[in-house]
């Protein structure tokens, strides 16, 4: 498959899809825009995670940035957006610890929806260390993580974007009602591709054991399929991408 064009055609794709979305989902969207969310600060934290197997990351409305490195701690650096300085207290971070597993998850007081007004909003970027099974999950906003040996990784958002770079292949889990999915892999990766859309095409480019490209959903192992991808989407793409 030739890779010119393609990002092109999918951007086209959903451009229309955003203009025709579904209406209860594009009214949730539109009260939690940070278009009137004036103040702003950002806070760091730091959490052990020497025992850690597990993490997770659940908010709301805000972005999560997920990066690893060789550490005994999870980083957090949170920005929060709201209507006004007293309201930035509204939003806060909160862990809950289970055995091996750390949970991040952000409280709001406002949701933005009974007042008819802009939700405040907590962006969230950490450092995680290696090889621990990761979850992140969001209403509103974009996942993006990128890791080199993380055991596994999921990622689930209602209103947004997800995007994984892997420098070593891992088992991955995606699901965004409007979004689209993009992985990136090792060129020498094989996996095993499920693919569910309502609204939806896939396509890879880069690997060296094969190819996928098809406007619906499929079931496909490119070489051996030595990991799983299982991704579903209601109104968007997931494209996979070989590099190296």
């Amino acid at each position: 498959m030739a890779d010119n064009g393609q990002p092109t055609r999918f951007l086209s794709r959903r451009s229309v899809l955003g203009a025709c979305g579904v209406a209860g989902t594009a009214c949730l969207a539109g009260c939690t825009s940070s278009g009137s969310l004036e103040a702003k600060t950002t806070v760091t934290q730091e959490y052990d995670a020497a025992e850690l197997s597990e993490f997770a990351v659940e908010t709301t409305n805000g972005d999560i940035d997920i990066r690893e490195q060789q550490r005994e701690t999870v980083s957090v650096e949170a920005t929060k957006h709201a209507a006004d300085e007293g309201a930035l207290s509204d939003v806060r971070l909160r862990e809950d610890r289970t055995g091996e597993r750390l949970t991040l998850f952000v409280e709001s007081d406002d949701s933005g929806l009974l007042s008819f007004g802009s939700a405040p909003r907590m962006d969230l970027v950490l450092v995680v260390p290696d090889q621990l099974s990761i979850r992140a999950k969001s209403t509103n906003g974009d996942i993006d993580t990128e890791t080199r040996t993380a055991e596994s990784l999921s990622a689930e958002s209602t209103n947004g974007d997800i995007a994984f770079s892997l420098a070593n292949p891992s088992n991955i889990q995606a699901n965004t009602t409007n979004g689209d999915v993009s992985i990136t892999l090792p060129a020498t990766a094989e996996p095993s591709v499920s693919f569910e859309t309502t609204n939806g095409e896939v396509a890879t480019s880069g690997l060296e054991a094969g190819t996928i490209e098809a406007d619906s959903e499929i079931n496909q192992t490119i070489g051996n399929g030595t990991h799983w991808i299982r991704v579903e989407t209601t109104n968007g793409d997931l494209m996979i991408q070989g590099e190296g």
